[in-house]
């Protein structure tokens, strides 16, 4: 009997383990870059050559500020909420969710490492004056989702109108059990029962 309960307990350690390992890697097949920068800035034109190189040109939107209105107006916006007055100032996103933002030259190879950092914290990580900071506050999350990921102003409206189609299927990621939490219930539900037994 001790053997089963402890060939159990070992199967809920790695399956535990293995899916904290698989949930915790970050691929940066997925990561985008979004940068706010000066065709005068040498810092600029590095990380607009760097990020591209490593993650490819299709990960890399690069909002230009010398002469450009729209985008001068959004990086003020984005001031409001970060502090970050210089640039680059480049908004990491995985899956197309903003996940950090960092404030100058940066080495990129270490975007996945941060990304996974935001992950783990639930927040954004802010890098500004050789720091970080993590952001946890939704509403000035989604602000500079919207600022950096979707290049619009926060504050104002937009108006879509959609038409459901017959085959639309929505679902939720989030039921409650997942992972090995399902292995847990099955594993501890006779246990229990084989306790209540005695």
């Amino acid at each position: 009997m001790r053997k089963l309960v402890l060939i159990i307990i070992g199967m809920l350690l790695i399956s535990t383990v293995s899916y904290a390992v698989a949930e915790g890697q970050v691929n940066p097949d997925k990561l985008d870059f979004y940068m706010y920068g000066a065709k005068t800035c040498p810092h600029c034109r590095k990380m607009k050559e760097e990020i591209p190189r490593v993650y490819g040109n299709d990960s890399f939107t690069y909002y230009e500020l010398v002469d450009n209105t729209e985008n001068q107006a959004l990086f003020g916006e984005q001031y409001r909420y970060t502090g970050i007055s210089g640039v680059p100032a480049i908004g990491i996103a995985y899956e197309g969710e903003l996940r950090a933002i960092v404030e100058g030259e940066f080495n990129v190879s270490a975007a996945p490492k941060i990304v996974e950092a935001a992950i783990e914290n639930d927040g954004l990580i802010l890098v500004m004056g050789g720091k970080a900071y993590i952001i946890k506050n939704e509403t000035i999350i989604q602000k500079l989702q919207v600022i950096y990921v979707e290049h619009r102003n926060p504050d104002e409206t937009v108006t879509t109108t959609t038409t459901p189609t017959n085959n639309t299927t929505t679902s939720s990621s989030d039921n409650g059990i997942c992972g090995p939490g399902i292995v847990v219930a099955f594993a501890v539900i006779p246990l229990v029962l084989l306790k209540r037994r005695r």
